[in-house]
């Protein structure tokens, strides 16, 4: 399917819709704080008519505007709401044939004194809203995330997966752009989700079809994570610290000697300074985590020249570690009532590693016919580090009630690198004890990166109520890479130093431009409410190699320079339209591009194991992304429920492929545009309400997930019908005590060369808030209860003439469960108002 079949079933669906359309009011107005007159935004507009709660509402904007479009005539009652404050009800609204357009004028809404009782009644919201471009869900509701980071909540998420190395998934596929508090940042998910703390996160926009405005690049779309933004005139204090372990689990390498100590622990503090025009905020977060593990694994590897099968078993622990810290800092002024303007800084220093203690059997023949055993102890250790500097400014202005002008200056630079360690010793099997050293390798790469974005966006009310947007946003980033590859001469099992292997040594210069501009348009016909959008992207992208002789996997021409010069135009269609009082239909569709990073780029060859080496390749293009969703949501009294149908497919796919390297007979791995993927099913969203105690929200997915490609001559063809199912339930036990669960399974799934194997987990929480000691909270978490944290991957590998050239056999298993305890206090001395945090990184980590 192109976008121009995607463009035409959009456009197919307005023209249905809006033929059987039959009226058109608006209601708009502008939220503001009663206490401090200050604008007020993300705050949630909801509707009632004839007492009915309608599946109609919007939140409004960094302005506090809002505005409802595509309603029956009728009378109504607006509801404004915010957790804190009161519920603001303008009552009996009346939209006309001869009066359809109502300003609201400034709707306030004003400070709760909030007690218990009001506590179990906020605590009773929808676990996740949906809007026209996105679904957002609320962070509170996943207390068993609350002590980890940004990945732990996102992970709780129907249809959203988040592996060991922090790569996010949604329905199958990889590489989402992620957003901090609407901003953009080029900083890897794994290393911005991980500097997060689950703690300060508000919600979680999951946005699988962007509209134009926002950046095209990330095949799976974006996520957005808005931390808590309540300020105050005066000062404001909130701290919190973590204790977390699995005792049960701790143990010391038999071989090397190296104390695995499974534990967690992790503080923060956020500060707040309000005083009439300006407010001063900073923050510090500090977190680290041990996770032990093993690995057990079987590869087998054709041997060309002997015409068999070279045998590798592997066993043995895996601990992993990850450690951050970061600060920020900023400053918000209001220049004049129209006028703000906003700085900040961000830094976060950010380590994960793992090591591998490995005794391998190596052998040719089968189990019971051995040929040519050798038995390899195999320990290396694999970190990567990251410092990152961001600063940012930002300048809105509003021109009366119908324009608005945003400006921003963002500025990054990362120290980003490498270090892994890789040696060999032989092995007394009889004996289980190592022996001399044989090989010793070590690799390590500095990839300093600098990134400057620009953007200027405009958007203006017209006078038939529907509004226009324009910007222009170019961004451009270097980096810098030099690799290194170490090899130490060893004679008679002593090791006489590490000499350069200066064949495989490189460096690499990356320059990348894209320059971009959109223009959208947003409206009614009747009672359809419809965005469209398109966006032009230019990328001017050049990649130097120092040296061209470089390693690679692949047979094709080898140059110094690469270069990428391409024009691409996105566009995308967003419309809802009401069926009933209770239910609404939407649709979705947008065309979207994945350029490659340069982690996959860099001809940078990696000894990863005995048997698995990493080499990027730097001939990859982008991929290209079409995206179509038809949903459905329906209100049943205080139940929800959304069905969404989705179609995804990937041209020009990036494939992690592997292969043997003969001249060791090894396993090699690299990237390349081998084919194409697609997926095609259903997603469902449920919020379901027990009285006032309890809540209980289920999601899930079933899809039919197929990639095809030529990887290395064979035609590869592997399809799999793929589920999950996530549960999550909040009970409130009593005033003070509230208990949460729950659950994620993930069915097995093809790859383009194999199979990921099922999964499980499940969590629990209690959260205790003593009304003796007020401002405190404590909760209690205990993680993958059932131990079941295991991946499972199989991989397997043909030739062009469909011969099996290696079979690749691997489970990791993680300790648990996993006990945690935090505490929090927060500290509040002034009038809430509403202050917006802003931090951004580099994704290239």
């Amino acid at each position: 399917m192109t976008y121009r079949g995607l463009v035409l079933i959009a456009l197919m669906f307005m023209v249905i819709v809006s033929s059987v359309a039959q009226r058109n009011g608006v209601i708009w107005g502008r939220i503001t704080d009663e206490d401090s007159g200050d604008r007020f935004p993300f705050a949630t507009v909801t509707l009632k008519k004839d007492g009915q709660m309608l599946p109609i509402g919007t939140v409004s904007d960094n302005e506090g505007t809002f505005k409802l479009s595509g309603l029956q005539y009728g009378t109504y009652d607006v509801l404004v709401s915010f957790i804190g404050y009161k519920t603001h009800i303008v009552e009996k609204v009346i939209l006309t044939k001869e009066k359809p357009r109502i300003n609201l004028g400034d709707v306030t809404i004003a400070l709760t004194n909030v007690d218990l009782e009001e506590v179990k009644v906020s605590a009773m919201g929808n676990t996740v809203s949906t809007k026209i471009d996105r679904k957002t869900y609320r962070a509170e509701d996943f207390s068993t995330a609350r002590g980890g980071t940004a990945v732990d909540v996102l992970n709780k998420l129907p249809s959203v997966s988040v592996s060991s190395n922090g790569e996010v998934s949604v329905r199958g596929t990889t590489d989402f752009m992620v957003y901090l508090n609407g901003k953009p940042t080029q900083m890897e998910p794994s290393m911005l989700l991980a500097q997060i703390a689950g703690a300060n996160i508000q919600n979680i926009d999951v946005i699988t079809v962007p509209t134009a405005k926002y950046d095209a690049q990330g095949k799976g779309g974006i996520i957005n994570i808005n931390t808590k933004k309540n300020g105050l005139e005066g000062f404001s204090i909130s701290a919190n610290g973590k204790l977390g372990a699995s005792p049960w689990a701790n143990k010391t390498d038999k071989y090397d000697g190296y104390h695995m100590k499974d534990d967690r622990y992790g503080s923060g503090i956020n500060l707040m300074y309000g005083i009439n025009k300006l407010a001063l905020y900073g923050a510090f977060n500090y977190n680290k985590k041990n996770v032990n593990g093993a690995r057990t694994g079987k590869a087998s590897v054709w041997d060309y020249d002997l015409q068999k099968y070279k045998h590798m078993d592997a066993t043995g622990e895996r601990p992993e570690w990850y450690e951050y810290y970061s600060a920020n800092a900023g400053v918000d002024y209001q220049l004049s009532k129209n006028t703000q303007l906003s700085a900040s800084y961000f830094f976060g220093d950010r380590t994960e590693g793992r090591s591998a203690f490995y005794v391998y059997h190596n052998y040719y023949g089968d189990e019971s016919n051995v040929d040519a055993e050798k038995y390899i102890y195999n320990p290396n250790t694999d970190n990567r580090y990251g410092k990152f500097h961001t600063g940012n400014v930002d300048f809105s202005t509003k021109f009366g009630q119908n324009a608005t002008l945003r400006i921003s200056l963002l500025y990054e630079h990362s120290d980003l690198s490498r270090r892994l360690d890789n040696k060999n010793y032989g092995y007394d099997k009889y004996g289980d004890v190592p022996g001399e050293i044989e090989q010793h390798y070590s690799q390590s790469d500095d990839t300093p990166l600098d990134a400057y974005r620009f953007s200027v966006d405009y958007s203006k009310e017209l006078a038939n109520g529907n509004t226009i947007g324009i910007g222009l946003q170019p961004q451009f980033f270097q980096i810098d890479g030099a690799f290194s590859y170490d090899t130490s001469e060893v004679v008679n099992g002593v090791e006489l130093g590490m000499f350069d292997y200066e064949t495989l040594e490189n460096a690499i210069d990356l320059n990348r431009g894209v320059y971009a501009a959109y223009i959208d348009y947003s409206g009614s016909i009747h009672q359809l409410k419809y965005m469209l959008g398109l966006r032009l992207e230019y990328t001017d992208q050049r990649m130097k190699i120092a040296n061209p002789d470089y390693f690679t996997l692949f047979e094709r021409e080898k140059k110094a320079r690469y270069e990428v010069n391409q024009l691409d135009w996105f566009p995308t269609v967003h419309a809802t339209y009401p069926v009933g009082e209770t239910s609404q239909l939407s649709l979705a569709a947008s065309r979207r591009i994945s350029r490659p990073p340069i982690k996959n780029m860099a001809p940078f060859l990696y000894r990863r194991h005995l048997e698995v080496y990493e080499v990027g390749d730097p001939d990859l293009e982008s991929e290209y992304i079409n995206n179509v969703e038809l949903g459905l949501e329906k209100r049943f009294g205080k139940h929800k429920v959304g069905i969404t149908g989705f179609y995804r497919g990937v041209e020009n796919a990036i494939f992690r492929v592997n292969t043997t390297y003969q001249k060791e007979v090894v396993l090699i791995r690299s990237y390349t545009n081998s084919g194409d993927s697609r997926s095609l099913g259903l997603e469902l969203n449920a919020n379901l309400q027990a009285g006032n105690m309890a809540k209980f929200f289920i999601g899930g997915s079933v899809y039919d997930y197929r990639v095809k490609g030529d990887i290395f001559g064979y035609q590869a063809d592997n399809s799999s019908v793929n589920w999950s199912l996530k549960g999550n339930a909040n009970l409130i036990l009593t005033r003070e005590l509230k208990f949460s669960a729950d659950m994620d399974v993930k069915s097995s799934t093809v790859t383009a060369q194999g199979q990921n194997d099922l999964f499980y987990m499940t969590n629990a929480a209690l959260d205790y808030a003593p009304k003796k000691m007020k401002n405190w909270s404590f909760s209690f978490r205990l993680l993958d209860i059932l131990g079941s944290n295991n991946k499972g991957l199989d991989t397997r590998a043909f030739d062009k003439d469909g011969l099996e050239i290696f079979y690749q056999e691997t489970e990791y298993n993680r300790a648990g469960p996993i006990a945690e305890i935090s505490v929090s206090y927060a500290f509040r001395n002034g009038k809430s108002q509403s202050k917006t945090k802003k931090t951004v990184g580099d994704r290239e980590f």
